[in-house]
């Protein structure tokens, strides 16, 4: 079943050429996302009581053209259950024309709050979510480079305002930390045109998280493979991305 998600495209969530945040995007998803699964009962609201959280796993967002201020947006996103394990999601971000601008694809993991252990999803969600008519959804992620942590990492301080409703870090907050770690020149020449990224881990209020950009040889375009740790824990990353930059005037 398909969803239809509308909205306009606010002040606040424009930088400083008056196009949408990279950040945002993630967020835009997640609402559309949120909604869908609110319709359906199986929202984290919904799951709550049950002990049960989603954790997302993988995402991938293609950007063709970064939205503008006051545009109007139509977000289409649909869910397909994939080896009772994977919950896969897919969007097409719309202008007013039905021109393309953003395709995204994130994969979904049930999981018991109290163990972080993941559960099957045929057994933990309603049967009429698991049957009925399907829009098939491929499991194609890229692998991602093995990091190499070879440049310079920059630090970030957990804050509340990056916390979700289950008291961890949003899950679009990530990639912002990844993109405020490459360097100035890229940031004022490029947007992203590709995000693809790995959740292995958490970080919760009052971690401090360090990342790692390490460009990779990849012409004409700048690219960079992202490492993300939680420094206050000794385990290996806790989210990994690969970001591929186009210069801003190639967006239109």
């Amino acid at each position: 079943m398909y969803y239809e998600h509308e909205r306009i495209v606010d002040y606040a969530e424009c930088g400083v050429d008056a196009r949408l945040k990279p950040g945002m995007i993630l967020n835009y998803l997640q609402d559309a996302a949120t909604d869908h699964c609110f319709q359906l009962g199986i929202s984290g609201i919904d799951l709550l009581p049950q002990n049960l959280a989603w954790v997302i796993y993988r995402y991938y967002l293609s950007i063709h053209r970064y939205p503008g201020w006051k545009e109007q947006l139509f977000i289409t996103t649909w869910r397909y259950p994939a080896g009772n394990l994977y919950e896969l999601r897919e969007f097409k971000v719309r202008d007013s024309r039905g021109n393309e601008l953003i395709t995204a694809k994130s994969a979904w993991i049930l999981t018991r709050l109290d163990t972080r252990k993941p559960v099957r999803l045929k057994n933990n969600l309603p049967e009429r979510v698991m049957t009925g008519e399907q829009f098939s959804i491929e499991n194609d992620f890229a692998d991602l480079p093995e990091p190499v942590e070879a440049g310079e990492p920059r630090t970030f301080w957990v804050r509340m305002h990056d916390l979700d409703f289950n008291r961890h870090v949003n899950n679009s907050i990530y990639p912002i930390w990844a993109m405020e770690s490459v360097p100035p020149q890229t940031l004022d020449a490029c947007l992203p045109s590709e995000i693809s990224i790995l959740y292995q881990g958490e970080a919760v209020f009052g971690d401090r998280v360090t990342v790692f950009a390490d460009p990779l040889a990849e012409n004409p375009a700048p690219a960079y493979l992202h490492t993300i740790y939680n420094t206050g824990r000794k385990t290996g990353p806790i989210t990994r991305l690969l970001t591929r930059w186009a210069p801003v005037e190639a967006f239109g």
